[in-house]
């Protein structure tokens, strides 16, 4: 009993580490959050989420900027408020891989009309080929703000 109570306490803990941002007031604002799972360690690789306000945050252990400039994200923003982002199927890209970090992606976004679209991509490093290039593109766009 006592290490069922220590394992939902330790999971607890992990869950409240993921960094969660709100999707900001306005028409045309985006939030993009990468969560990684899995691995040698079951830790994944480290999560970070940024907004169409320049914010970032990462999971405490890893370290990212207090805030990133939006023109260098330009490209990338165009392709999130386009709302053009291919449709995958959820368990399409996760393979059976045991030691493979999983990568899920999740772009929120509000369009010009004030209605919230969600886009969601997972996949590990057995099938990272197979995403949409948009979406690497915005995923590599995204680590590369941590530090």
């Amino acid at each position: 009993m006592k290490s069922i109570i220590l394992a939902l306490a330790s999971a607890s803990v992990f869950v409240a580490q993921i960094p969660q941002m709100a999707l900001p007031d306005g028409n045309d604002m985006w939030v993009v959050q990468v969560v990684t799972s899995g691995g040698l360690l079951g830790a994944g690789s480290g999560d970070v989420a940024i907004s169409s306000e320049g914010k970032i945050v990462c999971r405490r252990e890893i370290r990212c900027a207090n805030s990133f400039q939006l023109s260098n994200f330009q490209p990338l923003v165009e392709i999130i408020q386009a709302g053009t982002l291919p449709v995958l199927r959820p368990s399409a890209l996760v393979s059976l891989c045991r030691d493979c970090i999983t990568t899920t992606i999740t772009i929120r976004r509000r369009d010009a009309m004030g209605i919230v679209h969600t886009y969601t991509a997972s996949w590990d490093d057995m099938t990272k080929d197979r995403v949409p290039r948009e979406v690497i593109w915005i995923y590599d766009a995204v680590l590369a703000l941590r530090q």
